[in-house]
């Protein structure tokens, strides 16, 4: 049998209607009012049923719906008919207020009391009508208000995944950059994060579109240095069928992808000196050519790029354009590497281990004090990533339920030297890093920096060769001096 949840009448008399919770889940919109307003509630659902779009309940009692509400799942709209008793109308209200925001809310007026109900507020509600109603009125105001409460969902939902939230740290430097975040993501002004490799510049530029207005839509990122110069337009632009040899199709680009949301320039200075062309000329205006067509078209995306290197220094040296940078840099936030926030090291390793010990299947049981210290001690030139790569390799490979500061797949030197080590964790972490970097090395020498070829030599997918070069902070255009 579905669970029942009944709603009284306003006298607190006998049930006046009853509606399981099964046929809530099942509904878009649930209609609320007092027994008095009975006739203005079937009005509506009148109205709403006629068009076949909806499905609506009906229930009238005293406003303590919340709870019907919240054990129905939410639908996605609330109706909630304002009683036309003055004296009533202030506690009525107060309930409104306190109902869970993930349902939208239409409050429906009496004329005679309009001016108490703006006096007192509408906080929560994000619409309303006067009767006497009109059908066209009420179809539209409800149609406009379920297309933007499943926008809002859609961001809400993202923003707890993907938002401030996943930005971990107390540091006094990085609080305050987690507060400007919050500003910055109101504005489509293009931004430019710095900070050192590994510092988490893509996942400040994730928390900035989850946190903006532009959520609900797509964020992509691009890794610059992934794309071939010769490429560099279509890629970004698409093209037209025939532009070129081998397009036999149509293709939209990365930014006809990233429409009304975020397009992330990761690594931006790695940008050839004519794609820096290419690109100032899309951010000036926002207008671009696919590749083959006469015809302009505007994009609508926020830019927000990112760079670990300090660019001022490569205009300097003649390899990035000054109007670019400006271009780019209209609001700059900066990411402080690991080492100067060192408070914060515990609860990011905490944060990973929980993650990956799970993932592992390892036990619930925290890193000890002694683990934690000899984490804190380490200089991380890989910033969090490093972090985050020492603590997953910890719950992957270490065998014992146990883990002691030798277990630790970071250079002895780095941790206390009371600390034993030399485990076989270690050692297997660090000849395979030497291993990648060399081979890494010799790949690119051998092909003049082109990460295209290498990646076609060593069987690699071109994105997933660009990652490894990242991570080991190898420069393949000096690879090949």
């Amino acid at each position: 049998m579905p669970e029942k949840q009944t709603l009284l009448s306003e006298s607190g008399g006998a049930p006046e209607a009853e509606i399981t919770i099964g046929q809530v889940i099942r509904s878009k919109i649930l209609i609320f009012s007092s027994k008095e307003d009975q006739c203005v509630g079937s009005e509506i659902k009148v109205f709403l049923e006629g068009t076949n779009d909806f499905s609506v309940v009906l229930a009238y009692g005293p406003l303590s719906a919340d709870k019907l509400i919240r054990d129905s799942g939410f639908p996605q709209l609330l109706i909630a008919i304002v009683p036309s008793v003055r004296h009533e109308v202030g506690a009525f209200l107060q309930g409104l207020r306190l109902l869970d925001t993930r349902c939208r809310l239409l409050t429906v007026l009496h004329p005679g009391i309009m001016n108490d109900v703006l006096a007192e507020g509408l906080e929560g509600s994000q619409d309303f009508l006067v009767l006497p109603l009109k059908e066209s009125e009420v179809l539209i105001r409800v149609r406009r208000l379920l297309a933007t409460g499943h926008s809002d969902l859609a961001r809400r939902q993202a923003t707890e995944a993907c938002g401030l939230s996943q930005l971990i740290g107390e540091d006094p430097q990085f609080v305050n950059l987690k507060r400007r975040i919050s500003i910055v993501a109101h504005f489509d002004s293009t931004v430019l994060l710095t900070g050192e490799t590994g510092t988490g510049k893509e996942s400040v530029a994730r928390a900035l579109h989850y946190s903006s207005p532009r959520a609900a839509k797509p964020f992509l990122p691009v890794n610059c240095g992934a794309i071939p110069v010769e490429l560099f337009e279509s890629e970004l632009y698409g093209h037209r069928r025939g532009a070129f040899t081998g397009a036999v199709t149509a293709e939209s680009g990365l930014i006809a992808e990233a429409e009304g949301g975020t397009f992330f320039l990761d690594e931006v200075e790695t940008l050839t000196m004519a794609s820096q062309v290419k690109l100032l000329r899309f951010l000036q205006d926002q207008v671009y050519y696919p590749v083959g067509s006469a015809k302009p078209k505007r994009a609508n995306v926020w830019v927000v790029a990112s760079t670990n290197i300090q660019l001022p220094l490569k205009i300097r040296e003649g390899t990035f354009r000054e109007d670019l940078y400006y271009r780019l840099a209209v609001i700059g936030l900066s990411l402080p590497p690991l080492r100067q926030r060192k408070g914060d090291i515990p609860l990011l390793a905490a944060h990973f281990w929980k993650v990956y010990s799970a993932r592992a299947g390892r036990s619930e049981r925290p890193l000890s004090p002694q683990v934690m210290d000899a984490l804190s001690r380490h200089s991380w030139p890989g910033n969090v990533r490093e972090l985050q790569n020492v603590v997953q390799q910890l719950a992957v490979l270490s065998e014992s339920d146990t883990i002691n500061p030798e277990d630790l797949p970071i250079p002895c030197g780095e941790i206390n030297s009371d600390f034993r080590c030399g485990s076989f964790a270690q050692k297997k972490v660090l000849v395979i890093e030497e291993f990648e970097k060399q081979y890494l090395r010799e790949l690119l020498r051998s092909h003049r920096g082109n990460v295209t070829r290498a990646a076609q030599e060593a069987r690699k997918d071109r994105r997933a060769l660009g990652r490894l070069i990242k991570k080991y902070q190898i420069d393949r255009h000096q690879s090949h001096d």
